[in-house]
C-alpha cells in the first residue's frame, strides 16, 4: 500500500451487511475513523443469544473488533421500528416495501447527516462509503464539503428486478410477490449514483448491469465481497457414509434459482443425494408441495446456526439467476465445501477446480455437475482442499485495501485535473 496515502473512512450501514465486513476491514487498516449503525448490540448479548429468533438476531448487530468508540449507533431511536419493519416485510408487496426502504434510509442518513454537521471533517484525507438507498442525503452534504463519496450498489438493481419478474412469469403460481418497487425507489437510487464520487459494485455481473442503466463505466470499480476465514489447514472433506448432502443457505426465491435445482433434484431421484434448503421462504405453497422428496425445507435460520449447515453438508449449491455477489458462495468454500454456481453472480468458484460453473436457468447441467462430484469421491476431496485456498483469498484486509487505492488513486488523478 502507498505509506503517503492519509485516507480514513467514515461507514455507514444499515442492518449488519456481512458481518460489518466493510468498517472492519478498513480497522483492520488503522483506517476506520467512524461507523455509523442503525442498531448495535452494546450489553446482553449472551442473554438474547439465549432468546427467541429476533433476539438472536439483534444479538449480532456488534462485532467484537471494532473499538466501541468509533461507532455511533442509533439504537434508542430506531430498534422498535426495526423490529416491527422484520416481522412485516415478509408480507410487504414490492411497492410498500419499496416505501418502507426509502423512508427508512432517508431517515438514517439523515441522522448520519446530522452528525456529521457536528464533526471537523478533513476533505484532503476523509473519505465516506455507504450502501445503496440508505445513504443520499449524507451523500449530498458530504460533496458539498468536498469529501469523496462512494455508493455500494449491493445488487444489479433494476435489471435484477426484470429478470425476477421475468422468471415469476415463466414459473406461474411459484412466487409469493409479483410487483415492482416504486419508482421513487429507483430515482432514490438513481441519484445516489448521480451523487457519489464513485459506484462500487462486487461482480462483473453487477457492473454490466448499471452500465446498462446508464452509469459510466468510470465511475464503477468492482471489488468482490471479503470473508473472515477459519483455519485454512482443516482437513478436507471425505464421502461419509450415506447420502451426499447438498446445502443451499439463503431466501428460497425464483431469482436465487429455487426452482431450477427443485427439477435438479428431480432428476436426481435414485441417487444418492439429498438436498437441504435452508432460508426465508420466498415460494407460494403450491411450489413447495411441488417439490420432490429428495428436498428437504428446513426454513429460516439464524447466524449462529449457520455454522452447523456448513459442517453438515459435503456440497454447496448457488444456481442463482442473478446476484451481486453471493457471499454465501465463500462461507461454504471457507468450510471446504465445493461450489457449484452459476455465472451470474461474483466470480469465485473455478470450474473444475474448486467446484463447477453452470449455466443459469439449466437443470439438467447442474444435476450434471452434482453427479459428476456423487460418482467421484476422491474429487469432492481435491474440490474441497482446494475451496479452502480460495475463500482464504478473500480476506478482509485484501479488500479493504482495493477499495482504498481505488480511491487514493481517483483522488490523485481529480488533483491533478484541478
Amino acid at each position: 500500500m502507498n505509506n503517503s496515502n492519509p485516507s480514513r473512512w467514515i461507514v455507514a450501514q444499515e442492518g449488519s451487511r456481512e458481518s460489518y465486513a466493510v468498517p472492519r476491514s478498513f480497522h483492520r487498516l488503522a483506517k476506520l475513523r467512524t461507523l455509523y449503525v442503525d442498531t448495535w448490540c452494546r450489553w446482553g448479548r449472551c442473554l438474547l443469544k439465549a432468546g427467541p429468533r429476533g433476539c438472536r438476531a439483534f444479538s449480532t448487530h456488534f462485532a467484537s473488533d471494532l473499538p466501541s468508540d468509533r461507532v455511533v449507533s442509533f439504537t434508542r431511536s430506531v430498534l422498535a421500528e426495526r423490529a416491527l419493519f422484520y416481522l412485516r416485510k415478509s408480507r410487504l408487496k414490492g411497492s410498500d416495501l419499496s416505501g418502507e426502504y426509502c423512508r427508512f434510509g432517508s431517515k438514517f442518513a439523515r441522522m448520519v447527516r446530522d452528525s456529521l454537521e457536528r464533526e471537523n471533517l478533513d476533505s484532503r484525507s476523509d473519505n465516506f462509503f455507504g450502501f445503496n438507498s440508505n445513504c443520499l442525503e449524507t451523500l449530498e452534504h458530504l460533496r458539498e464539503r468536498g469529501v469523496f463519496t462512494v455508493v455500494d450498489q449491493v445488487d444489479p438493481a433494476r435489471v435484477e428486478e426484470d429478470i425476477c419478474l421475468e422468471e415469476s412469469q415463466r414459473w406461474p403460481g411459484w412466487a409469493r410477490v409479483e410487483s415492482r418497487m416504486s419508482s421513487g425507489y429507483w430515482d432514490r437510487i438513481r441519484a445516489e449514483w448521480d451523487t457519489a464520487d464513485l459506484v462500487l459494485v462486487n461482480s462483473e455481473w453487477s457492473r454490466g448491469a448499471l452500465v446498462r442503466q446508464g452509469v459510466s463505466r468510470d465511475k464503477l470499480v468492482v471489488v468482490p465481497l471479503a470473508l473472515e476465514s477459519g483455519p485454512a489447514d482443516n482437513p478436507p472433506l471425505d464421502r461419509t457414509p450415506g447420502n451426499l448432502k447438498i446445502l443451499w443457505l439463503g431466501s428460497v426465491i425464483l431469482r436465487k434459482g429455487i426452482q431450477y435445482l427443485a427439477e435438479a433434484a428431480r432428476i436426481l431421484r435414485g441417487r444418492k443425494l439429498e438436498f437441504l434448503v435452508a432460508g426465508p421462504i420466498g415460494i407460494s405453497e403450491q411450489a413447495i408441495r411441488s417439490l420432490p422428496d429428495n428436498m428437504r425445507l428446513i426454513g429460516p435460520v439464524t447466524r449462529d446456526q449457520v455454522g452447523r449447515l456448513y459442517s453438515e453438508a459435503h456440497v454447496f449449491v448457488l444456481p442463482t439467476i442473478s446476484d451481486g455477489f453471493g457471499i454465501t458462495q465463500l462461507e461454504a468454500m471457507a468450510h471446504g465445501l465445493p461450489v457449484v454456481a452459476t455465472p451470474n453472480c461474483g466470480q469465485v468458484v473455478t470450474d473444475g477446480v474448486d467446484g463447477f460453473i453452470v449455466p443459469a436457468r439449466d437443470p439438467e447441467a447442474l444435476a450434471d455437475a452434482l453427479e459428476r462430484i456423487e460418482a467421484a469421491p476422491g474429487l469432492l476431496r481435491e474440490f474441497s482442499v482446494r475451496a479452502r485456498a480460495t475463500a482464504a483469498r478473500f480476506d478482509l484486509e485484501s479488500s479493504a485495501t482495493a477499495i482504498d487505492e481505488v480511491v487514493w488513486s481517483k483522488r490523485q488523478a481529480k488533483a491533478t485535473r484541478n
